[in-house]
C-alpha cells in the first residue's frame, strides 16, 4: 500500500510540470499524427477509390457492381465535386469518372475516352486499380463485339438477330470470365524464409521513422524525469528517507514504477491514436509491448545511474540531451531503421534504442515469434538488472560517506 502511495505521489510530481509534460508527450503525439497520414496510405489491405457515375445506365451500374465486389477495393460512389475533394484530402487513391454515353458508346463499339481517371501522385496502387477497371470494361466491350460479329454474319445470310439472341451471346461471353477471366495479373508480396536471410522488411518508411521518434522521445522523457534523485539528494530528502525503515528503498522502487507507468502511457497513447485515426497497427502484437516495457526499464536504469553519479541537476540537464541524441542517431531513431546499412546496424546494437528497434523489426515478420526478440529482450533486461541495483548501492554509499 505504501508503495502505491509513493508511486502515485511520484507520478503527480512528474505530471506537475505541465510545460515539460506537453513537450515530452503531446509533441511526439503530434508528430505521430502528422506521420499517420503517410502511414495510412503506405500500405493498406483495402485500396480506397471513388467512382463517379455520370451515365446512370444499366452498363454503368453493372460496372460499379462488378468493381465493388473485387477483393481489396473499397469503392465509394460519389459526385464529381466530392470525388475531387476526397482525392485532394487523401481519402481515396484514385477517381474514376464514368462519362455520359458510356453504355451507348460501348454498344456501338466506340471505347475511346469513356472513363476519366485521376490518380493521387503518392499512390502505389494506381496501375493495379486501373487494370481492374479496364478488365471489367473489356468484359463489356467483348460481349458487345461478339454480338455485333454474330449480327454481321447473320446479316450476310439475309437474316436478322433477335434481342434475346444478343442477350444470350453477351451472357455466354460473360460465362467465359467466370469463375476467373481468361487472363489475369497476379500480385504477391514475397517474404523470406528461415533459409534465406532477407535484409529488407516490409515496414513502410513512415512507420519506421515514426517508431524511431517514439523510442527517442521515451529516452528524452525518462532521462529528464529522473532528475528528482539529484534534487532530493541536494535538498536533503534522501538523507531523511534513509532514517526510516526501508523508506529509501520504497521511494526508489516507487520512482521506478512511476517512470515505467509514464513511459508505457506514451506507448499506449501512440498506439491508440494510430489505430483509431489511421487504422494502422504501429506496434505488431503483444510482444512488442513487452519489448517496450523492458526497453523502458533499461532506460530508467540508465537515467537513475546517471542521477546517482552526477552531482547537480545542471550536469544532468547538460548530459541527458547529449546522451539521448548520440544514442538516438546511432540507434537509428531519426531515419528508417529498416533500411540501415549493415555496418550502422551493428553499431546500433550497442544502444538501447537500436536494440528496441531491432526487436520491433523482427516482430514485423511474425508478431507471435517471441524467440526472434529474445536477444534484445535479454540484453535490455541485463542492463536494467545491473544498473538499477548499482544505482541504489551508489546512493547508499554516498549517504554513508557524507555521514
Amino acid at each position: 500500500m505504501k508503495l502505491l502511495v509513493i508511486t502515485w505521489y511520484k507520478l503527480k510530481i512528474m505530471m506537475g510540470d505541465r510545460l515539460f509534460f506537453t513537450a515530452m508527450i503531446i509533441l511526439p503525439l503530434f508528430i505521430t499524427i502528422a506521420t499517420g497520414y503517410a502511414l495510412r496510405y503506405e500500405k493498406l489491405n483495402m485500396i480506397p477509390v471513388a467512382v463517379v457515375d455520370e451515365d446512370k445506365t444499366g452498363y454503368s451500374a453493372l460496372l460499379l457492381e462488378r468493381v465493388g465486389s473485387k477483393e481489396g477495393l473499397d469503392v465509394k460512389t460519389v459526385q464529381r465535386d466530392d470525388a475531387v475533394e476526397m482525392l485532394e484530402g487523401n481519402q481515396v487513391e484514385q477517381v474514376f469518372i464514368i462519362k455520359a454515353g458510356f453504355e451507348e458508346r460501348i454498344k456501338s463499339g466506340d471505347k475511346k475516352e469513356i472513363i476519366d481517371i485521376v490518380s493521387s501522385p503518392s499512390s502505389y496502387s494506381s496501375e493495379y486499380t486501373s487494370e481492374v477497371i479496364a478488365g471489367e470494361v473489356i468484359r463489356l466491350v467483348t460481349g458487345n463485339m461478339a454480338a455485333a460479329w454474330v449480327a454481321g454474319e447473320y446479316g450476310k445470310l439475309g437474316k436478322t438477330v433477335s434481342e434475346s439472341l444478343i442477350e444470350e451471346i453477351i451472357a455466354y461471353n460473360d460465362s467465359l470470365w467466370e469463375p476467373k477471366p481468361p487472363m489475369t495479373i497476379e500480385y504477391k508480396e514475397q517474404q523470406g524464409s528461415s533459409v534465406n536471410t532477407v535484409e529488407r522488411s516490409s515496414m513502410p518508411a513512415a512507420a519506421a521513422t515514426s517508431t524511431g521518434v517514439i523510442v527517442a522521445f521515451l529516452m528524452f522523457y525518462i532521462l529528464f524525469s529522473s532528475g528528482w534523485l539529484v534534487e532530493e539528494r541536494i535538498n536533503g530528502t534522501v538523507k531523511r528517507l534513509a532514517v526510516g525503515p526501508n523508506a529509501l528503498l520504497l521511494s526508489y522502487i516507487g520512482s521506478i514504477l512511476a517512470l515505467l507507468a509514464a513511459g508505457m502511457l506514451q506507448i499506449i497513447l501512440f498506439s491508440v491514436i494510430d489505430r483509431l485515426l489511421f487504422k494502422v497497427e504501429l506496434f505488431p502484437g503483444v510482444f512488442s509491448y513487452l519489448l517496450f516495457l523492458v526497453y523502458i526499464m533499461a532506460v530508467i536504469s540508465i537515467s537513475l545511474f546517471l542521477s546517482s553519479v552526477l552531482k547537480t541537476q545542471a550536469q544532468l540537464q547538460a548530459g541527458a540531451p547529449v546522451l539521448a541524441l548520440i544514442t538516438g542517431f546511432a540507434g537509428g531513431c531519426f531515419w528508417n531503421f529498416v533500411e540501415m546499412p549493415a555496418s550502422i546496424r551493428r553499431l546500433s546494437m550497442f544502444t538501447p534504442q537500436g536494440l528496441a528497434l531491432s526487436g520491433i523489426k523482427s516482430l514485423l515478420a511474425d508478431s507471435s515469434d517471441l524467440l526472434s526478440v529474445m536477444t534484445p529482450l535479454i540484453v535490455l533486461l541485463v542492463i536494467a538488472l545491473i544498473l538499477l541495483p548499482s544505482s541504489y548501492i551508489i546512493i547508499k554509499r554516498t549517504l554513508k560517506t557524507n555521514n
